[in-house]
């Protein structure tokens, strides 16, 4: 079998058996299966893990327990810190997710019999998941849009964005899971 790229379709191909002097054509599948799909879906899902729950410890568990004990110099201190490294953890996640989720997507999108549907489903996780990005980065900024970080605060809980990302990450956990039913069921042979 030998892989080439037609100029005018603008596709990779592979040329298989010839049959009856013509030669079958059919699109390339970039296979995510074996050891290498299992390392590409486990770290993806492991970064899933990580960022949103370590967002679900800090809103459910530090945060409170933080208000809990009072804003006295030694809390201040332990939230920056654990605010800075744990940027450094969602800066890990996002690069992992951006090089696994691309892989997922094009090996998912290269199998011919993939619905409308899961890209169009596909399309919203992406979405929702840039603004989670975004959300992240902005909450490493000390001022939004010239008004202190300290204006969240007046906003409800469930509007924050710590909480959004949070709020968004399960919604994006939810799509990740319809978009494995919808890819299964393509896959499935219809007789």
């Amino acid at each position: 079998m030998t892989i080439c790229w037609t100029r005018r379709a603008r596709t990779l191909y592979t040329h298989g058996a010839r049959l009856g002097g013509r030669s079958k054509v059919e699109p390339l599948i970039l296979s995510i299966s074996g050891p290498f799909g299992v390392l590409i879906l486990w770290t993806h899902a492991m970064a899933a893990v990580t960022w949103v729950g370590g967002c679900l410890f800090y809103a459910a568990v530090l945060n409170p327990a933080m208000e809990e004990v009072g804003p006295t110099p030694d809390r201040v201190s332990l939230m920056s810190v654990a605010a800075r490294e744990f940027r450094e953890v969602v800066k890990l996640a996002i690069l992992v997710f951006v090089v696994t989720g691309a892989i997922l997507a094009v090996g998912r999108l290269s199998v011919p019999r993939v619905s409308t549907v899961y890209a169009v489903v596909l399309a919203i996780k992406i979405v929702f998941s840039l603004v989670m990005f975004w959300l992240a980065g902005r909450l490493g900024v000390r001022t939004i849009g010239g008004s202190s970080a300290a204006s969240f605060k007046v906003r409800p809980w469930w509007l924050r964005p710590q909480f959004l990302i949070l709020e968004l990450g399960t919604v994006v956990y939810l799509l990740s899971e319809v978009l494995r039913m919808l890819y299964e069921q393509s896959l499935t042979v219809v007789f």
